[in-house]
C-alpha cells in the first residue's frame, strides 16, 4: 500500500512533527519515531518548502554533455553556497533550454534520510510540498498555518498570511487561495513534482539488479558453451572426414585388387588377420622344415642370421657343407608351398655361404 509521510519543519530528530497518511486513509499526526508504523510500506516523503530553494533558468544554447556544468555556471550566481555542496535536483528540460531545479542542504538530506532509515523508512519518492499542487492553475494552498504557493505559478514557496498580503503584487492575479485539506492533493501532484531521489541519493534496487546480471551472465556463459560445442563438434567431423579420405585413399594404394570398400575398418581387421594366419602358417611349416633337417644328413647346415619384413618376407644367412646340400634346401622349401629366391653363394672355409629370400 502507498503511504505519504510529510515532515513539517526543518527538525530531523526523533520528536519531530509528522503527518502521514495511506491510500484512502485519514490522516495521522505525532513524531517521527511514532511514524515508524509505515515501515515496510511503499513511502512517499514530503519536505518543507522552507528546506530547498526553487529555481528557474535558460541554459545557453547546445548545453549537450557540458549541461552540469552548465547548471553549475548559472548558480554559481544566484546562490551563496558553493553549488557542489549543495544537493541539485531538477525537472526535465521543457524546450531543451528551459531548466526548473530545487537546491538542498546535502549534509541534512542525507542525516534524515539515516533517521529514517534507522526506523525501517526508505522513502522511494522525496518531494517538496509546494511543488505538489497541480499545475492546473495557480494556487496558494493553507496546509501547517502557511500557504503554499505552486500550481500554474512560476514560484515554490511558503509563506504566513501577512507575507503572503505583502507579496501579493509579485505574484500572480489569478492566485486563488484554497482551504480545503491539502492531504489529497499533495498526494495527486506528487506524481509531477521533482523527485530529490537524484545523484548519489537516488534509490538503488540491490535486490533487482543483480539477478538481472546473473541471468544476463547465464544467457552469455550458455550461449558461449553452446558456441563452442557445436564449434567443436564440427571440427571433429571435419577431422574425420579428412582421417577416412585419407585412409581409403592409403588402402586404394595398398590394395588396389579390393573391388569396392564397404566398411573400411572391418576390411583392414580382415586383413591383419590373413596376413596373420599367413606368417604363423609360415613359420610352422619352417619350424617343421627344421626339425625334419636336424635329423638328416642337412643337420650340418646352420642359418646364421634371420630377418623379416612385413612386405618382403623372410630372409636367412645360410651356411651348408656344399652347393647340394644348399640346393636340397631351397627345393624342399619350395615343396613346403613357398617361394625361394637363392643369391650371394659364394664359397665359405667352412662351406658355402648364401642368402635366401621366403616369401609365402
Amino acid at each position: 500500500m502507498q503511504a505519504w509521510l510529510y515532515l513539517t519543519t526543518l527538525a530531523a530528530d526523533d520528536d519531530a512533527p509528522a503527518t502521514w497518511w495511506q491510500t484512502g486513509g485519514e490522516p495521522l499526526h505525532g513524531t517521527l519515531q511514532q511514524a515508524a508504523v509505515l515501515a515496510g510500506q511503499r513511502l512517499t516523503l514530503l519536505l518543507p518548502a522552507e528546506v530547498a530553494s526553487h529555481h528557474r533558468f535558460d541554459l545557453p544554447p547546445r548545453s549537450g554533455r557540458w549541461l552540469q556544468q552548465a547548471i553549475h555556471s548559472v548558480l554559481e550566481e544566484r546562490l551563496l553556497d558553493d553549488p557542489e555542496q549543495l544537493h541539485l535536483a531538477r525537472g526535465p528540460l521543457q524546450g531543451r533550454r528551459h531548466c526548473r531545479l530545487f537546491a538542498l542542504q546535502r549534509q541534512w538530506l542525507e542525516q534524515l534520510l539515516e533517521r529514517l532509515a534507522s526506523h525501517g523508512l526508505v522513502p522511494e519518492r522525496i518531494h517538496v510540498d509546494a511543488d505538489c499542487l497541480a499545475d492546473e492553475r495557480p494556487l496558494a494552498l493553507l496546509c501547517h498555518e502557511r500557504w503554499l504557493i505552486g500550481g500554474g505559478c512560476q514560484q515554490r514557496l511558503a509563506l504566513d498570511t501577512q507575507a503572503l498580503d505583502e507579496l501579493a503584487p509579485l505574484l500572480p492575479e489569478d492566485l486563488q487561495r484554497s482551504e480545503q485539506a491539502p492531504w489529497p492533493l499533495l498526494s495527486q501532484g506528487s506524481a509531477q513534482a521533482i523527485d530529490l531521489r537524484q545523484g548519489a541519493l537516488a534509490l538503488r534496487s540491490p535486490s533487482r539488479l543483480p539477478w538481472r546480471a546473473l541471468l544476463a551472465l547465464l544467457v552469455v556463459a550458455c550461449s558461449a558453451q553452446v558456441a563452442q560445442d557445436i564449434g567443436h563438434r564440427w571440427l571433429l567431423q571435419d577431422k574425420t572426414a579428412e582421417v577416412s579420405q585419407a585412409s581409403l585413399a592409403l588402402w586404394q594404394q595398398r590394395f588396389p585388387d579390393e573391388p569396392r570398400v564397404i566398411d573400411l575398418a572391418r576390411q583392414v581387421e580382415a586383413r591383419a588377420r590373413q596376413a596373420g594366419q599367413s606368417q604363423q602358417s609360415l613359420a610352422r611349416r619352417l619350424d617343421g622344415l627344421a626339425s625334419q633337417w636336424i635329423g638328416s644328413d642337412g643337420g650340418a647346415t646352420r642359418i646364421r642370421r634371420l630377418d623379416y619384413q612385413q612386405a618382403q618376407g623372410w630372409t636367412l644367412q645360410v651356411s651348408a657343407p656344399d652347393f647340394s646340400t644348399l640346393e636340397r634346401l631351397r627345393e624342399d622349401l619350395a615343396q613346403q608351398g613357398a617361394s625361394v629366391q637363392a643369391d650371394s653363394a659364394v664359397l665359405a672355409p667352412d662351406g658355402v655361404s648364401a642368402r635366401l629370400k621366403i616369401t609365402e
